[in-house]
């Protein structure tokens, strides 16, 4: 019994010496290494081959930089046949693409706070209204060849102003939207412009209502023209708030509480037409070099 149960054991040994551990194979561990590396940069001949924009990018001041220096190093993106989207700015949240373009933009004073203003706090990137390489020539590579058409496309409200009786002459193309406001910074809401000094940006065009006056007129100075004026446009004459010139000015000039200013005097029989376009006396309503009352 002894001398078999030997020669069983002695034979499995033999055949544990005789058959090799089984080895992964080498090429298992590639992949892995492959996937820690980072993409690489493969040029710009490179993206065109595929990419058919040459003719589109020549003319736009982008043409100067190589396409991975906004894009990113480019080399997963090919090697997966352009399924790998790490380059795409569509395929990132805004903030990604935002972050590329300010690398070279965010130094421009009128664009360095656009997370504070409107636009980027309300998570629109830099591709929602401007193209990197358009098809032609546009005005600040934005999507639409005319500015206005842009911002109205998400302003309707605005649109809707501008086809009123009387209004700014935007859709005309006497003026652009940016003409008064800033869309990437937010010095004074919403986003208008600081021009001349003035926080006013009304006065850069109308001049003669700038001042200093040495008669202000209190909401001119301290508040602003759209106290009494609607901005874009209004079915009323000079744009105002009120269909009627006495009823804008009874809003302040009348038992107002916490309104510190004069009242109409007592002869002022708001009855009688006569008294009711207060302007035809008070001319100089928006400050006055020569009398309180505006007369002149």
């Amino acid at each position: 019994m002894y001398p078999l149960i030997i020669g069983l054991l002695l034979f499995a040994g033999l055949l544990s010496q005789t058959q090799p551990a089984p080895q992964a194979p080498a090429q298992q561990a590639q992949p892995a290494k492959a996937a820690t590396e980072p993409p690489t940069k493969v040029g710009n001949e490179t993206c065109l081959g595929c990419h058919d924009i040459g003719a589109d990018f020549s003319h736009t001041p982008h043409a100067k930089q190589e396409c991975e220096a906004c894009h990113g190093p480019g080399s997963a993106h090919v090697d997966s046949g352009g399924t790998d989207l790490s380059v795409s700015f569509k395929a990132h949240p805004p903030k990604w693409a935002n972050t590329q373009c300010l690398t070279c933009h965010g130094d421009q004073p009128d664009i360095s706070d656009f997370y504070k203003a409107a636009h980027g706090r309300n998570g629109l990137s830099c591709i929602s209204c401007h193209q990197a390489h358009p098809e032609g020539v546009k005005f600040g590579l934005l999507k639409t060849s005319k500015e206005q058409d842009l911002c109205i496309g998400c302003h309707q409200t605005a649109r809707a102003d501008f086809l009123k009786p009387y209004h700014h002459p935007v859709l005309e193309d006497a003026m652009k939207c940016s003409d008064c406001h800033s869309p990437h910074a937010e010095n004074l809401k919403p986003m208008m412009r600081v021009k001349s000094g003035s926080p006013q940006v009304c006065v850069s065009c109308h001049a003669d209502k700038r001042g200093p006056f040495v008669f202000e007129h209190v909401p001119v100075r301290v508040n602003n023209c759209e106290f009494c004026h609607q901005p874009h446009g209004a079915t009323n004459e000079r744009m105002l708030r009120r269909n009627e010139v006495h009823m804008l000015c009874l809003e302040c000039h009348s038992l107002t509480p916490n309104v510190l200013t004069a009242q109409p005097p007592a002869f002022h029989d708001l009855r009688s037409p006569r008294y009711r376009e207060c302007t035809v006396c008070h001319r100089e309503i928006h400050g006055s070099n020569a009398n309180p009352a505006f007369l002149k």
